[in-house]
């Protein structure tokens, strides 16, 4: 991505989120967002609006059912988008936009990846010890299964890992002893 590329992504995303704050609509438009890039990533549309042998139309008739959201101001920056031409850049303004109100909100997602499946309390207590450890408010709890951590836990959110697995032990044993 090229820098002019990467300025209009990041100035659409400071709109978007500033007008998300000073709306105190924050949460309605974090969810509408997740939404959209739920579906755009399942889609792979971020390829579709990229791709330039596809009539702009079409993309505007694409990007206009997204505009169904819950938020007016999103439904307005939709219509900004397709106004500017502006669809292949979507996937990315929408990624920068989260990160950005996560940084301003300090709410995060918590992805853990243990070897079996939490309980409940479980990941009640976990959702507790990260919110003090890494000083922020979980978002959500994101559970990944990874059969070859052997036991023990990855816990990562907001680029801070903690990593008690014993696979990573093991490795940490094997480089002590070589």
């Amino acid at each position: 991505m090229d820098k002019r590329t990467y300025r209009l992504i990041e100035q659409y995303a400071k709109s978007l989120v500033e007008v998300a704050i000073e709306k105190n609509s924050i949460a309605v438009i974090e969810e509408d967002i997740s939404d959209i890039l739920s579906i755009c990533r399942d889609n792979h549309l971020d390829q579709y609006f990229a791709d330039l042998s596809i009539d702009v139309s079409n993309k505007v008739k694409l990007v206009r059912l997204f505009q169904n959201s819950q938020s007016e101001y999103l439904n307005n920056f939709l219509e900004v988008i397709i106004q500017n031409e502006r669809m292949a850049l979507l996937v990315p303004i929408f990624e920068t936009v989260l990160d950005r109100l996560s940084h301003e909100t300090n709410t995060f997602d918590i992805k853990v990846t243990s070897a079996v499946s939490l309980t409940e309390t479980q990941k009640e207590r976990l959702l507790a010890i990260v919110a003090q450890k890494f000083d922020l408010t979980p978002r959500r709890l994101i559970e990944e299964i990874d059969e070859e951590l052997i036991g023990g836990f990855i816990i990562s959110a907001n680029n801070k890992v903690i990593d008690t697995s014993i696979r990573h032990q093991l490795q940490t044993l094997k480089m002590k002893l070589k």
